[in-house]
């Protein structure tokens, strides 16, 4: 089995110092793994996201409530500044106190609701479940871009590093054709092919450099590290392949994708919603005691007690046909969740036949690169001892130096498109 290591050391310093103390005790030594745990720690949409699973934590308790009686205390004072009287017999009596004192201990609980009650428990514990798979969906997309961005620096670095040594071994050859001119052994012609082949080396460094720090930048940026801290990065680009069939890898998705598990607990939710709709006009039982102890007791100036106990049963006969409109409502909702579902099947389809794809190509990629890199190394070599004999022209020797670069460029872009893929693939199926 092929594999192929690019060890690679990263270290990155700023001129400015972060002020927190966590940063300005040093530089941040991060592998691909630390760079996740960073990543899950500081990204803000995951912290949002737990947060949303506490409070639908908290929601449960809430729904769960209703199922408990429900215990009130009430207390009043009322001051009648005319007390009532009536007449009577040629006398008036006076039937009401200036001072009166009511306390109320209320319990009230629900007897039946038609399921009402039941269905709205059931829906909060959905909706648990729910923000837990939006989580872990969040969690996956941050897996992605930390994975892809890391792979992406680690790429860019070494591209520097190609380039660097290309320009180096242009700026040799330079001072090589020089004594040759000097001694009459090379022409103006090749003298000035190698300062010009000099001067195009330095654009594509350049580029390389800057496309290096936007990437750190973005990974920071990714991390919810701030642009002032001190990194090092440790990885390597390594060519570790894995064997993966199509439709295995769509069975693995269509079971495991959090996507579909959260658009599952969706219309669970939307058919518990249909079923609260139909019983929106159906009957409804409580039942009500109360306790009270007050001061004047009915048309007597002391303190006692009574009690009573109600049940309430409510039947809507009519309610405007709002009921017919929610169960309709509440079914239209549900076919929209049902084709969403065969949308986003067939899109995880695709976007596992794309990730397939791309790894079956990055690793035929690599297989190819790899000799071309080899044949270019030997090409170089022949072309030098052959430069050197007199037998070949500078222009050619440059060519096979140029080949060589192109060659390791390609190779090295193939690895991180392999690694690039996997992350993709990882995703697709549903697999941190």
């Amino acid at each position: 089995m092929l594999k192929s290591c690019l060890k690679i050391t990263l270290v990155v310093f700023f001129i400015l110092w972060f002020n927190s103390p966590s940063f300005s005790q040093g530089k941040l030594i991060l592998n691909l793994e630390k760079s996740l745990e960073t990543a899950y720690q500081n990204n803000r949409s995951l912290q949002s996201q737990k947060e949303k699973i506490s409070s639908s934590k908290f929601k449960i308790s809430e729904s769960k409530a209703v199922f408990y009686p429900n215990l009130s205390f009430q207390g009043t004072y009322t001051y009648l500044g005319v007390t009532p009287s009536i007449s009577a017999f040629g006398s008036k009596f006076t039937i009401g106190f200036h001072d009166n004192f009511d306390f109320r201990l209320s319990v009230q609980q629900s007897i039946f609701t038609w399921g009402r009650l039941q269905n709205s428990y059931s829906i909060s514990q959905l909706n648990l479940k729910l923000e837990e798979e939006n989580y872990n969906k969040n969690k996956q997309r941050i897996t992605f871009d930390v994975t892809n961005s890391f792979y992406s620096i680690l790429l860019a670095w070494e591209l520097i590093r190609v380039r660097e040594e290309a320009l180096k071994n242009i700026e040799e050859h330079l001072k090589t054709v020089e004594l040759r001119y000097k001694a009459g052994q090379a022409s103006e012609f090749d003298l000035l092919r190698t300062k010009v082949q000099l001067a195009n080396a330095k654009p594509p460094l350049l580029q390389a450099r800057q496309t290096y720090d936007l990437a750190l930048s973005s990974f920071k940026n990714i991390l919810g590290l701030p642009q002032e801290a001190q990194i090092e990065l440790e990885g390597e680009l390594f060519f570790k392949p894995i064997e993966v069939e199509l439709e295995d890898a769509t069975q693995q998705a269509l079971l495991q994708r959090p996507e579909l598990k959260s658009l599952d607990f969706q219309k669970r939710i939307a058919q518990k919603g249909l079923a609260i709709a139909k019983a929106g006009n159906k009957p409804s039982l409580i039942g009500i005691a109360n306790y009270d102890y007050k001061n004047p007791f009915y048309s007597e100036k002391r303190w006692d007690s009574d009690w009573n106990f109600t049940l309430s049963l409510n039947f809507p006969l009519f309610d405007g046909f709002a009921t017919r409109s929610k169960v309709n409502q509440a079914r239209s909702d549900l076919k929209q969740l049902d084709l969403g579902e065969q949308d986003l099947k067939e899109g995880i389809k695709l976007e596992v036949k794309e990730a397939v794809t791309s790894l079956d190509l990055a690793k035929e990629t690599i297989l190819s690169q790899q000799e071309t890199v080899n044949q270019a190394k030997e090409s170089l070599r022949i072309a030098k001892v052959q430069y050197a004999q007199g037998i070949i022209t500078s222009l050619e020797e440059m060519d096979a130096e140029l080949a060589l670069t192109f060659a390791q460029i390609n190779y090295l872009q193939a690895l991180a498109d392999y690694l690039r893929a996997q992350a993709q693939y990882n995703k697709a199926v549903g697999q941190e």
